[in-house]
């Protein structure tokens, strides 16, 4: 990891929520190599870019910080974030559902179809191809 991603990352666990204007003014680094930096770390999927900008960091570093770094970045995590993932997982949830019910009645369908002579079940399964 370059030294400069090193030294924003540790700016970033320190003080979460800074915008790149922010960052380059505290470690004298030009705004615009801040920015591509940022750039490659939301590549990699080591910092986010939250609401107006401002940046946090998601995921250690291979070196890792220490545990209390780990905590301190998960309190940081943006409500609206929280809020759309549990929105979607709810929406996966009912799909899922709805998913094992028409499985259910598939099954249902197929065990009826079996059961009657005449191989009935194969001409099911040819008229719905």
């Amino acid at each position: 990891m370059a030294r400069l991603e090193e030294r924003l990352l540790s700016f970033l666990r320190d003080h979460p929520g800074s915008s790149p204007r922010e960052i380059a003014d505290a470690l004298g680094e030009p705004l615009q190599r801040v920015r591509a930096t940022l750039s490659r770390l939301r590549d990699r999927g080591l910092v986010a870019r939250g609401e107006e900008g401002h940046y946090y960091v998601v995921a250690p570093a291979v070196r890792g910080p220490g545990l209390r770094e780990v905590r301190r970045s998960v309190t940081h995590t943006l409500p609206a974030d929280l809020d759309a993932l549990a929105e979607r997982l709810a929406e996966l949830e009912k799909e899922l559902h709805e998913v094992k019910e028409r499985l259910r009645r598939l099954e249902e369908v197929c065990l009826e179809e079996k059961g009657r002579p005449g191989g009935r079940a194969r001409e099911g399964y040819r008229r719905q191809r």
